[in-house]
């Protein structure tokens, strides 16, 4: 789609380039969602493409994946064999679009923008990662995943912030994880997503969930919860009132099945692991 109000184009080489930042100015990475319907609000875009951020790298504390790394590098990037958790990233792209959208779009323009239907905000939440965030004057600091996400696009990000860099710590790469989305019509937005994350030494389990909040959430387990302890964790920790309600399903029906995908993505992992 034509953005004919935007008035002013910038592709600077470094950030200290942009020196001032005002209403009506926006960050420009993939673009594959900014283009897709009129932004009357923007006047000026700033393309991060000639920044040369890495896209993806093994470093002694883990993983790292610049912002501008596009999704379809998540899939063919050789990662050591024993990251296993990798596997949740791989499914967050899977399950998103085409080949022509994983192509372009950059998983931190998809983080940024904050869908409650995002994919890859609950597995960054399983995966216990954290964001590097760039200011105004390039100084950086660092927040969890899941202290990101606020709202319903809405993030912690200030005018004129950026993501800079995600980072999963290595230990948590070498967890085993599931990936489960339920939509109610093949191709339709999600009414729930969970991300079981199982560490088979310790028994920890981690669940990341998404698409039926505002924003994701997480429930942990120091041991392998059974189904009664599940059900508990998640009626107490999370109340009725904090899951969606809209035309595609109701709060009471996303809670259930965000429990039977809990249960079911656990027992496969369980079962696969034994």
């Amino acid at each position: 789609m034509d953005l004919p109000n935007i008035e002013t184009y910038l592709r600077p080489t470094n950030l200290q380039a942009i020196e001032t930042w005002s209403p009506g100015w926006a960050w420009l990475a993939g673009g594959t969602w900014l283009f897709s319907e009129p932004q009357p609000h923007l006047k000026v875009l700033v393309d991060l493409e000639k920044l040369d951020w890495s896209e993806i790298e093994v470093t002694p504390e883990g993983l790292a994946i610049g912002a501008t790394c596009k999704m379809e590098k998540l899939l063919t990037f050789s990662y050591p064999e024993s990251w296993t958790s990798v596997k949740a990233l791989q499914s967050a792209v899977h399950h998103l679009a085409s080949f022509k959208v994983t192509n372009i779009a950059t998983v931190g323009g998809n983080i940024c923008l904050a869908l409650p239907i995002s994919n890859f905000a609950p597995v960054m939440v399983a995966l216990g990662a954290n964001y590097e965030i760039l200011n105004q004057s390039s100084s950086s600091y660092q927040v969890s995943a899941l202290e990101f996400q606020t709202g319903a696009q809405k993030t912690i990000l200030q005018p004129g912030e950026v993501l800079r860099k995600i980072s999963i710590p290595l230990p948590n790469l070498e967890w085993v994880v599931n990936f489960k989305r339920i939509a109610i019509t093949t191709s339709g937005y999600a009414a729930s997503i969970v991300v079981t994350a199982y560490h088979p030494q310790s028994s920890q389990v981690r669940f990341g969930l998404g698409a039926c909040f505002p924003a994701p959430r997480l429930i942990e387990f120091s041991n392998i919860p059974t189904s009664a302890e599940l059900s508990e964790a998640l009626l107490s920790q999370i109340p009725i009132s904090e899951f969606i309600g809209d035309d595609k399903a109701s709060a009471v029906y996303r809670r259930q099945v965000t429990q039977i995908l809990m249960q079911r993505s656990l027992e496969e992992i369980l079962c696969q692991n034994p």
